[in-house]
């Protein structure tokens, strides 16, 4: 089992309140807790002991002085479970016959659909993880200053990037599109070496919790279909990516094709923190006239499906009406 460390680079959290609570539970226990969550475990426990299961190892850890961003990623699972948690039983199929990519690409969505059976039925036990986590990283994690990463973060007014950025396709257009997710295009795109975009910075619609966040994309589709995939990259068409989860709205927002990413698994997230730039990673974004958009993906938890691209087109006109106060610390 990995043992949890704090950052080399910061000091652990260390809580009055809780500093009892790591002389009555000895390391031993500790590291019971993280194994009762593990996900064979996890089959046969009631979604309230779960609940408190997270709670008690996240407080624990805090209590020994430990990262509160590295204790919840602990207990989240790989980019592709959270994947395989959300998809359905006809994704999960189209997953396993999928064809016309590379062999690592087909292995890829061949392991995420063996997962979905497994995952779909334990989501409201990882829901229950993340409620813990975020109630535990909202009094006790740190947000990065916004500017620090996006210097013109205050003109932010919702929407996924800055005014003028970005713009929504025309709603006479998305019968040719995807029905459960919405490209948005992007301006200003940066024409980098190696078929590779650079847009502008992305921001979060929502707070929530970083449950997924990959890099390291490679893949050269308009060279052949073998090398269409070889590595990285939170799946290979969606590239590199980010899903967040708000338990206060009870959704899952994916972020895909992005170039790169500021955030990572585990971290608490504020509506219009910057989350990365956007790009053309993924199989079908890098190949010829593919790119200069982000893919945007928004799952409704209560309704357990994806939002209609009419839907997301809404969600995104409310959150620029909202115009929504950006934290300047």
């Amino acid at each position: 089992m990995k043992m949890i460390a704090p950052y080399p680079t910061i000091s652990g959290v260390v809580l009055p309140e809780t500093s009892a609570l790591a002389e009555s539970k000895p390391a031993l226990n500790f590291f019971e807790e993280l194994a009762s969550l593990d996900i064979d475990r996890m089959q046969n426990t009631s979604v309230a002991e779960v609940r408190a299961r997270a709670r008690d190892f996240i407080s624990t850890g805090l209590a020994f002085g430990m990262e509160p961003e590295a204790l919840a990623a602990e207990l989240i699972p790989s980019s592709g479970h959270i994947i395989a948690m959300l998809i359905d039983s006809g994704d999960s199929e189209e997953f396993s016959q999928i064809d016309g990519v590379s062999l690592p690409a087909k292995l890829s969505y061949q392991r995420i659909s063996a997962l979905n059976p497994l995952m779909a039925s334990l989501r409201p036990q990882f829901e229950a993880i993340f409620d813990s986590a975020y109630a535990l990283l909202k009094k006790y994690g740190r947000i990065t200053p916004f500017r620090w990463l996006e210097p013109n973060a205050a003109r932010w007014k919702g929407g996924i990037t800055l005014p003028g950025k970005s713009s929504l396709p025309r709603l006479s257009d998305l019968d040719y599109s995807h029905t459960y997710a919405l490209d948005i295009f992007l301006q200003d795109v940066q024409y980098l070496p190696g078929d590779i975009q650079r847009g502008p910075v992305i921001h979060s619609l929502s707070d929530g919790i970083v449950v997924a966040a990959e890099t390291g994309w490679i893949g050269f589709p308009r060279t052949s279909e073998e090398l269409s995939f070889l590595a990285g990259g939170i799946s290979p068409k969606s590239g590199n990516g980010i899903i967040i989860y708000s338990p206060d709205e009870y959704k899952y927002y994916s972020y895909f094709h992005l170039y790169d990413v500021f955030v990572r698994k585990g971290q608490l997230v504020r509506a219009g923190q910057p989350l990365g730039h956007g790009g053309n990673s993924g199989i079908n974004a890098r190949k010829q006239g593919g790119g200069e958009h982000l893919h945007l993906e928004v799952f409704d938890a209560n309704a357990g499906r994806f939002l209609r691209n009419t839907q997301l087109i809404a969600l995104l006109k409310a959150s620029i009406k909202k115009r929504p106060a950006v934290p300047q610390e």
